[in-house]
């Protein structure tokens, strides 16, 4: 009896998480909309649009990261928002990294708690008492970082389809079904 229940708690489980991820791909896809961003798309033009829309820029940062510690970070100064992102590691990953922190982004989260200690590496010569001073954050959430995760997988999911639809076809089949991606901006 008490493996039903257990199979019936796992179930559940994955249900919620399933009706979570389904909310989240349309609370993502309005944003996108918001963002003029209809159908698949890269990195670089959801940068670019968010830091529009936001009326500020997003400088997107490579940094030699200690490989220890986290791989990005967002910043959100008064005038400009960095991501920083780990620059010795492939280029997906540095997508991935870049989409999970725009994934913060969209999402209305604050920046990473971690930012302190991150910062404290690349700009040693500040004090941690000033960094901290300059850089308030609300306690780390396992919850955002999952729904960061969710919305970077979801960013990537589009640009991967961008670049497959840039790729000529090789078959009038393969041409159709490229014109059918291209045409539905619904279509995550």
């Amino acid at each position: 009896m008490t493996r039903v229940r257990n199979g019936v708690a796992r179930l559940g489980h994955r249900l919620r998480r399933e009706r979570e991820l389904w909310a989240l791909r349309r609370r993502l896809r309005r944003e996108l909309d918001n963002l003029r961003l209809h159908g698949p798309t890269d990195m670089a033009t959801v940068a670019a649009r968010l830091a529009e829309r936001r009326g500020r820029p997003l400088r997107l940062l490579p940094m030699a990261l200690d490989p220890r510690g986290p791989s990005g970070l967002w910043i959100a100064t008064g005038k400009a928002d960095y991501v920083c992102y780990q620059q010795h590691t492939t280029q997906a990953h540095q997508e991935h990294i870049i989409a999970h922190e725009i994934g913060h982004m969209l999402a209305t989260h604050h920046p990473d708690p971690g930012a302190n200690e991150l910062l404290g590496q690349l700009l040693p010569d500040l004090p941690p008492e000033l960094i901290a001073r300059l850089l308030p954050r609300e306690h780390h959430d396992d919850a955002r970082e999952r729904e960061a995760e969710d919305i970077a997988t979801l960013l990537l999911e589009r640009a991967e389809v961008a670049r497959s639809l840039r790729t000529p076809a090789r078959s009038r089949r393969a041409a159709r079904a490229q014109a059918a991606l291209e045409d539905d901006p619904g279509w995550v």
